[in-house]
């Protein structure tokens, strides 16, 4: 994970952040709003440029639950 310093950010009254479009207070090092988990998923190179939408593009696989018949306790998938 990358490390960004943020102590010396300005924060301002909600825009669309940079990177999700999502309404952010945060100013990146250019001034351009930006949430503080969008600029490190990007810095870890999860999400790429600055195009709105890009953030919401992680997706994460979740893992899906056994079928199992109630009747033997088996696992049917």
């Amino acid at each position: 994970m990358a490390f960004l310093d943020w102590s010396d950010h300005n924060v301002g009254r909600p825009l669309p952040c940079r990177l999700c479009g999502i309404p952010a207070m945060l100013r990146d090092e250019k001034n351009r709003p930006c949430h503080m988990t969008c600029a490190h998923a990007q810095a870890d190179g999860l999400i790429g440029g600055d195009d709105q939408g890009d953030a919401l593009a992680v997706v994460v696989q979740m893992p899906t639950a056994p079928v199992i018949d109630l009747h033997t306790r088996r696992r049917i998938a």
